[in-house]
């Protein structure tokens, strides 16, 4: 699916959104417990937000493999970053107070930590190439 040198687990993408939404619930729990309101609102918030553009993104690797262009990843990638700061914008200035901007970015980074622990997996349990 992607594109690099080396074998790539045909499953990874599927773990990926599956890790996402796992952090992104484990993470709304513990803040249910331990934070406000408005920081849970955040993380939910943020969280979305990122999830639904690393659909998208893994939508776009899927095009550039099919049509061969790289132009189609930067569109896309344009499109949902202009629509993601709409998003978290109008929510925080439609509803002022009801989200805090810590737990936005707590949401939002629920990306990068799926891809983190994704990366040491895949660390741990690489196969070695016989060549």
């Amino acid at each position: 699916m992607l594109m690099w040198i080396g074998e790539l687990d045909e499953g990874l993408a599927k773990r990926f959104l599956i890790g996402i939404w796992f952090i992104l619930v484990a993470l709304l729990a513990g803040a249910n417990v331990w934070w406000t309101p408005e920081g849970v609102r955040g993380i939910a918030l943020g969280g979305v937000v990122a999830a639904l553009n690393a659909v998208g993104v893994l939508r776009d690797t899927k095009r550039i493999v099919k049509w061969r262009s790289q132009i189609v990843y930067f569109i896309g990638m344009f499109t949902r970053l202009l629509l993601a700061i709409i998003v978290i914008g109008t929510f925080v200035l439609k509803f002022p107070g009801k989200f805090s901007l810590v737990g936005i970015f707590v949401g939002v980074s629920v990306v990068p930590i799926t891809f983190f622990l994704l990366v040491i997996q895949m660390k741990l349990v690489r196969k070695k190439n016989p060549n």
